[in-house]
């Protein structure tokens, strides 16, 4: 199995499967957490003359062999450096940790308008901005879609190291822009003798998935600031091989974003026949909603094996409910966006793009 995981997967986070789960249905959304503004309004129904046109602008798809015109040189070892010191990731690390980290770092000059790299390349490496300001954008219906923009001290492409994606949007200079390039090998070598990025990598990927989770369409109709409530209530939690998270015959609410390894829903068996078993894996997540019917759950929710997941407690699911209506939709709308296992019991993806 391991001979499959992505390129860079610090130990921590390396899970097998046991037991296959029935694919879920919900579409990954290519749009960070901090954009969805902009989501709102692409996702709404429109006449094409009211696109907002500082967001939305006609464009041709992107030419899949088209070859950047890009200034490409061995990194100034200082420079590659300080750049690294500038991004929150890598501040404080060791100078060792840095340099090993800088070692073979190319140095990108990207003219004004000029692609980085495409909607669909390959993810081997990340960047950080030396100089200037890149723009994320990825193509829909013939339409550029702007997500963000990234400058001078931000690093970005590191997600789709760990998730062993596709790039999930294209990159293009605003102006002459200065990047650093560093391969994923590099990085995948520091992780495994530097406990400190180790863990912090690990801080990172966890919050991506949770915040991608927060960004897809089961939330569409949540505003900023009850989101990013939801984001600073969800807890780690670590769960022991065969340890259960929640029981037959329980009322309550789960809400989990599985970050490492799985966990197993087993039904209650019928007579004379077996118990099913659904299995959900690391970057997808789980919905209960017993409490909100008022009725118990009739599965039992166990890990075959060492698991972490970002948990919305019961607790502060209900005082978020009490005080946000919105989310009272939930039960509603899950089985329009995840795969339904039982009647208060869903799963899907968390749409965390590869950025």
């Amino acid at each position: 199995m391991e001979d499959n995981l992505p390129p860079i997967v610090p130990q921590a986070l390396r899970t097998r499967v046991a037991v296959p789960m029935p694919p879920p249905v919900l579409r990954p959304s290519l749009i960070p957490h901090d954009v969805m503004q902009d989501v709102k309004r692409e996702a709404q129904p429109a006449p094409e003359e009211v696109f907002d046109s500082e967001i939305i602008r006609t464009a041709p798809v992107p030419v899949a062999d088209e070859v950047p015109i890009i200034g490409t040189v061995e990194a100034d070892l200082e420079v590659a450096l300080f750049a690294l010191s500038q991004v929150n990731l890598f501040k404080e690390l060791p100078t060792a940790s840095l340099e090993a980290l800088a070692k073979d770092a190319v140095q990108l000059e990207v003219p004004d308008g000029e692609l980085l790299f495409n909607e669909g390349d390959d993810a081997v490496s990340f960047f950080v901005v030396v100089d200037g300001t890149l723009e994320l954008q990825r193509v829909k219906d013939g339409r550029e879609v702007r997500l963000r923009h990234v400058a001078r001290g931000e690093a970005f492409g590191l997600f789709g190291l760990f998730s062993a994606q596709l790039r999930a949007a294209s990159v293009r200079a605003i102006g002459d822009c200065t990047v650093l390039e560093i391969s994923g090998e590099r990085l995948q070598s520091l992780l495994e003798s530097d406990d400190v990025l180790h863990e912090r990598l690990l801080e990172f990927y966890r919050e991506r998935l949770v915040e991608g989770f927060l960004a897809s369409k089961l939330f569409s109709d949540i505003d900023s600031i009850a989101r990013a409530r939801l984001i600073g209530r969800f807890v780690h939690q670590e769960i022991e091989s065969g340890q259960t998270l929640l029981h037959p015959g329980e009322v309550g609410n789960l809400l989990a974003v599985v970050t490492h390894g799985s966990v197993v829903l087993e039904e209650r068996a019928k007579a004379g026949q077996p118990p099913r078993h659904f299995e959900v894996t690391q970057g997808q997540f789980l919905a209960m909603t017993c409490a909100m019917s008022g009725l118990p759950s009739k599965m039992r929710v166990f890990a075959p094996g060492f698991a972490t997941l970002s948990v919305l407690p019961h607790k502060d699911l209900h005082e978020l409910l009490r005080d946000y209506p919105a989310l009272r939709n939930l039960p509603a709308r899950l089985p329009q966006v995840a795969n339904q296992l039982d009647r208060d019991v869903f799963c899907g993806t968390t749409g965390v793009p590869g950025l």
